[in-house]
């Protein structure tokens, strides 16, 4: 069967009011479910784009938006993202 987010989440409140004590372990479950539909609507949202080199940006990306980035390949920065050692503790695990 199927389990939805809101009843995973109903459960967990419920877990905590009935001993009294929030912890990590449901905050958590609660929070990887909230991300998991956030990213699911973000793509739904934005189709294809989220895989282009300009992403969801398009030309602003190469303009004045605040998050444009000059692109260029450098292989030392290329072989420490492909090894997972990048610096930056998200983007390293998914890589490994």
């Amino acid at each position: 069967g199927c389990l939805s987010a809101r009843h995973v989440a109903a459960e967990c409140a419920r877990y905590e009011l009935e001993r009294g004590i929030a912890n990590k372990s449901t905050y958590w479950v609660v929070f990887e479910l909230l991300l998991r539909d956030f990213f699911r609507l973000f793509a739904a949202k934005h189709g294809d784009d989220i895989f282009k080199l300009n992403g969801t940006l398009g030309d602003r990306a190469r303009e004045s938006h605040p998050n444009s980035r000059p692109w260029r390949f450098d292989r030392k920065i290329f072989e420490a993202w492909t090894a997972g050692r990048t610096g930056y503790p998200l983007g390293d695990a998914n890589m490994r």
